[in-house]
């Protein structure tokens, strides 16, 4: 946090911004001098946010370099300002096609094999396409309530509400498991990689929430987003749904700290897993190049850089 001070040097106002964070058991403070005298509010607010940028960016990260932190906060900055300009309409209509095609891709990625369009008509028509399961249409339909929940969420990640994201992704398909840890081993397909055994899940996902609120106020947002989404696959917690809750966990954490959303593209499906793998194995490079990337390229899509 940020805070605005004024010093009175030979009578005269400074201003200065100053930091004070606790790193590593210790207080660490960093101050800015921004001027002499009175400064307006809608100004030290603005030098407020490009202070804690500067902060953000010259801090080392353990898994992201100057470069790649420089160009993540590129991109947030330009999703800000263009979602800025829509209108209320506009912005209405843009997150209805976001969330759209964010449920067809991570449905689809898992196997749901309706398209773009005929998911857009279950979700938003209410209408049922013919030849399709009746999973799959829950599929659709679940997915976008779990993104409903999370738009209306306030709290922080927690067991609850990992627990509650799988129940509302599992309604009507497997009531039974829905909102559960699973009992049994499971095996992942085309991957070696094993999952930790059963009785280990709970314990794992408290390990995991601790590690999260240990490092929260540590890492960056982006890093910390995604080797939560990555910790959570890895414990494979479920027996059906791990990787739709860890990519709506992700974007969940992202969007608390006003990063954009990350849809995760179908078409590239293989390069995702693939990432997925070395993250499973805690080698998290890959992974973050690959959401760097298809940020960048969600960015383009929405027509937000060329």
């Amino acid at each position: 946090m940020v805070y605005h001070e004024i010093r009175k040097v030979n009578g005269k106002k400074q201003n200065y911004l100053i930091s004070n964070k606790r790193e590593n058991g210790k207080w660490k403070k960093t101050s800015k001098f921004i001027g002499s005298g009175d400064i307006a509010k809608k100004q030290i607010s603005k030098l407020k946010k490009e202070f804690e940028e500067e902060l953000l960016i010259d801090k080392k990260h353990e898994y992201l370099n100057i470069k790649q932190v420089r160009e993540i906060e590129k991109l947030k900055q330009i999703y800000i300002k263009n979602i800025k300009k829509l209108s209320k309409e506009e912005f209405v209509k843009f997150q209805k096609t976001f969330f759209t095609e964010l449920t067809y891709n991570s449905n689809a990625i898992e196997g749901n094999t309706l398209s773009l369009e005929e998911t857009s008509l279950v979700i938003n028509e209410n209408l049922v396409p013919e030849g399709k399961t009746l999973r799959e249409i829950y599929e659709a339909k679940n997915h976008s309530q779990a993104l409903n929940y999370l738009r209306e969420y306030k709290g922080d990640l927690n067991e609850e509400l990992i627990l509650k994201l799988h129940s509302i992704i599992l309604k009507n398909i497997s009531d039974r498991f829905a909102g559960k840890y699973r009992k049994g081993n499971v095996r992942i397909v085309g991957s070696t990689f094993k999952p930790p055994i059963a009785e280990k899940v709970p314990q794992l996902i408290g390990n995991l929430i601790y590690w999260y609120k240990k490092n929260k106020n540590k890492m960056h947002q982006f890093e910390l987003a995604t080797l939560v989404s990555i910790k959570l696959v890895t414990i494979h917690p479920f027996v059906d749904g791990n990787g739709r809750v860890s990519r709506l966990i992700m974007n969940f954490l992202l969007g608390k700290k006003d990063y954009p959303w990350i849809n995760v593209y179908n078409k590239q499906r293989q390069k995702y897993l693939q990432a997925v793998r070395k993250g499973n194995d805690e080698d998290y490079s890959l992974v973050i190049l690959y959401l760097m990337k298809t940020l960048k390229e969600n960015l383009k899509d929405f027509g937000f850089i060329e």
